[in-house]
């Protein structure tokens, strides 16, 4: 995506007629899309999830601790999958309110651009994990140019890289603190053996 690029180089800028409310409202329909194959994405997750951690329990149980190890550690790699579908999915939720917000105020450039920034870097981790969200992204990337060029015909302000990196950061860290909590709460700590011990009150 060379959206943000462009924006740096303002003076490219082809004039792009039409009215910014429709942009932002397409943008918003793509990334609700992308949210609810997240979610899908998500319950499968969980799913194999809950499969794996009965597995690491069953096989510490029978004292089979090569195997409750092997499930343990897939298991950790499929929560770090959780959490990169957690976080990815707060922080487009996030920039949907950014741009709810522009649609009904002000300030496009000083809003947008920082979402922009977020949504790059979580492109390349979602389209991994559900490679048919590739085309959608690639058409939120046109859409996202058009309504950057817009923007700048409404506006002589020029957003510096810093800002926008510093803001689009800001909202990846905060989606990132949120999915560690909200997971931390909602998946049960993967057990070892002393805790199985101690549950079940085996001899140690």
């Amino acid at each position: 995506m060379s959206f943000l690029k462009k924006w740096e180089e303002k003076g490219r800028f082809s004039k792009v007629k039409g009215p910014l409310k429709p942009k932002i409202e397409e943008a918003i329909k793509i990334i609700n899309l992308q949210m609810q194959r997240l979610d899908l994405k998500g319950a499968k997750i969980r799913e194999y999830d809950r499969t794996l951690f009965e597995k690491v329990v069953y096989y510490y149980r029978r004292r089979d601790i090569v195997r409750a190890k092997m499930y343990a550690n897939e298991l950790t790699e499929v929560r770090k999958l959780a959490k990169l579908i957690v976080t990815s999915r707060l922080a487009l939720e996030q920039i949907v309110m950014r741009l709810g917000t522009v649609k009904e105020y002000g300030n496009v450039a000083a809003s947008v651009a920082p979402a922009l920034f977020a949504v790059k870097k979580i492109y390349g981790g979602i389209t991994q994990l559900i490679p048919e969200a590739d085309q959608s992204f690639q058409k939120l990337g046109d859409v996202l140019d058009g309504l950057m060029v817009e923007a700048s015909q409404y506006s002589d302000q020029m957003l510096s890289p810093s800002y926008i990196a510093e803001e689009g950061q800001e909202i990846l860290q905060n989606a990132a603190k949120i999915a560690e909590k909200d997971l931390s709460k909602t998946l049960p700590k993967i057990p070892g053996i002393e805790e199985i011990k101690e549950k079940e009150g085996l001899p140690t």
